[in-house]
């Protein structure tokens, strides 16, 4: 019998055999992410745990056996990060339950694998949220796959960073004897999980944005917060198409209005331009569209203070002629107007997806990286540069774009959520493939700040030769703390063993800057 067999039968007795595996038409269900570029990658097995204990089991049976692990959410990765070839998927999905709403210390503990739809929908109503409402793949992600890819959400602006609302977690490591910890205050066994910095060190950075590489999140202690009950929406489009405003805005919208504002989009004037050929109900005058366009939400406790944010803001969008109030109905009548915004899940959710695969039929190699807004207007100039040196290299009739939606985020940092598109067959994989990674490479040497992962995204920043010697060395002898035999997730940052450094893979790139252009 093999190892595989040996192993499905053991992992049988730990969850019962309605909840694994090795049937090929399930691996096929389980053998896509949400991207272009990967072929299907089927698992050996397939595991639905329910419980920590049983991921715990789980981790030692793989040990014993010496086969591969890789952790899934909600399958909604758009970076290769949630499926494997070869090995065991472990689907969390099952561990989906909130175990405590603390409404008097702002907490709540859930399973990482609940989704942002179920937990937010609990939440809301108790007057309570979680700010940040979760990635832009939408509410059946899980509050695991937002941890480990450190995504930003609707709510970002304000609140940060999923992980900004992590208070700790309860984890697996990939050790063989499946080791079970809780990091934050909740590393006291006698404390609640009511705070995260406390008691030893800060171990539950280890296990943020680490795309399933350290441990398997099993549970999540998060930060809750007052819901606020006044909500309203503003748009304004710039008069003339300059980033370097865009850049000024954000900082004096962040230096005036601060929390006042929940979020702040600026959708690109290309992105608005296609967005107004997609039209449901175009208008019967041309839209007259200048440049990029804001989408601000505010959010106040007291409705008085919010109509004072809703008045500073509009006298610093429109001063010396810079901006002028816009609607969507200017380049699609089915859009609502701005007076009648109401904040809703379905807007939340809607925001964002209706730009990450604007060309129908294609899906997006996502490139999406924080930057400092004082970058804006470089980042926007060098994107331009490397797609026209590389024009031929990307898949046929591939549209790319530097961001389809520029994110503010706190402490004067924003996300272009930009990336290209491309087919899903099997010819222009590859093409895709490679291209994906050779801009991701451009963008970490300019400074960019990858936080989704997954198995492209990390690869490519190690191929950019971005990490030191020194702390190339750091993680992979942290990673091999926690897993001895290199199981977990072991082609994420090309750690596919402890023998080589990561400098091996380092990639050699083209320059597409004019000579003497160093910025």
């Amino acid at each position: 019998m093999t190892d595989i067999k040996q192993a499905l039968g053991e992992i049988e007795a730990v969850v019962g055999p309605e909840y694994v595996t090795d049937k090929d038409f399930m691996k096929a269900a389980y053998s896509r992410n949400v991207d272009p570029a990967f072929p299907d990658r089927w698992a050996d097995i397939i595991v639905r745990p329910g419980t920590t204990e049983e991921v715990s089991a789980i981790v030692r049976i793989a040990n014993k056996y010496k086969i591969i692990m890789v952790p899934r959410g909600g399958g909604a990765d758009l970076v290769g990060g949630s499926a494997t070839k070869g090995g065991i998927l472990i689907d969390l999905t099952r561990m989906n339950h909130i175990l405590e709403v603390n409404k008097d210390d702002f907490y709540c503990i859930v399973e990482c694998g609940i989704t942002w739809g179920a937990l937010v929908s609990d939440l809301h109503p108790k007057g309570l949220t979680t700010g940040v409402l979760g990635p832009g793949s939408g509410y059946s992600a899980t509050i695991g796959g937002g941890l480990s890819n450190s995504t930003a959400g609707y709510g970002s602006t304000k609140y940060g960073l999923v992980p900004d609302i992590c208070l700790g977690v309860e984890v697996v490591l990939p050790d063989p004897e499946g080791t079970i910890l809780r990091t934050g205050v909740a590393a006291n066994k006698y404390a609640k999980p009511f705070a995260r910095y406390g008691v030893a060190p800060d171990f539950t950075g280890l296990f943020m944005g680490d795309v399933g590489t350290m441990g398997i999140k099993t549970k999540a202690f998060l930060r809750l917060a007052p819901n606020p009950p006044y909500k309203a929406g503003r748009y304004y489009i710039l008069n003339k198409n300059d980033y370097g405003k865009v850049f000024e805005l954000i900082k004096e919208l962040r230096s005036k209005v601060g929390d006042g504002l929940s979020d702040v989009i600026v959708v690109p004037q290309p992105v608005v331009q296609i967005q107004a050929g997609m039209a449901k109900a175009k208008p019967p005058k041309r839209p007259r569209l200048t440049g990029s366009v804001f989408l601000l939400a505010f959010e106040a406790f007291d409705e008085r203070i919010l109509e004072i944010n809703i008045k500073q803001v509009e006298e610093i969008m429109t001063r010396d002629g810079v901006c002028r109030p816009f609607e969507f109905q200017e380049i699609d009548l089915a859009e609502p107007l701005t007076k009648d915004w109401r904040f809703t899940l379905e807007y939340a959710y809607h925001y964002f997806n209706r730009f990450i695969s604007i060309v129908p039929d294609t899906i997006s190699c996502t490139t999406c990286h924080k930057i400092p807004i004082s970058f804006i207007k470089d980042g926007e100039r060098m994107s331009h540069a490397f797609d026209a040196k590389f024009r031929t290299e990307f898949p046929d009739k591939s549209l790319s774009l530097f961001a389809t939606v520029i994110y503010a985020l706190p402490n004067g940092n924003c996300v272009f959520v930009g990336g290209f598109n491309s087919f899903n067959t099997e010819a222009q994989q590859p093409v895709a493939m490679k291209m994906w990674h050779k801009k991701v490479r451009a963008q970490a040497r300019y400074g960019g700040a990858h936080y989704w992962l997954g198995e492209s995204i990390s690869q490519s920043i190690v191929e950019a030769g971005a990490y030191t010697p020194e702390f190339a060395a750091f993680f992979k002898n942290m990673k091999k703390v926690v897993d001895p035999n290199c199981l977990l997730s072991p082609n994420k940052f090309h750690v596919h063993n402890y023998d080589e450094i990561m400098s091996k893979y380092e990639e050699k790139d083209e320059p597409y800057l004019e000579a003497g252009d160093k910025s």
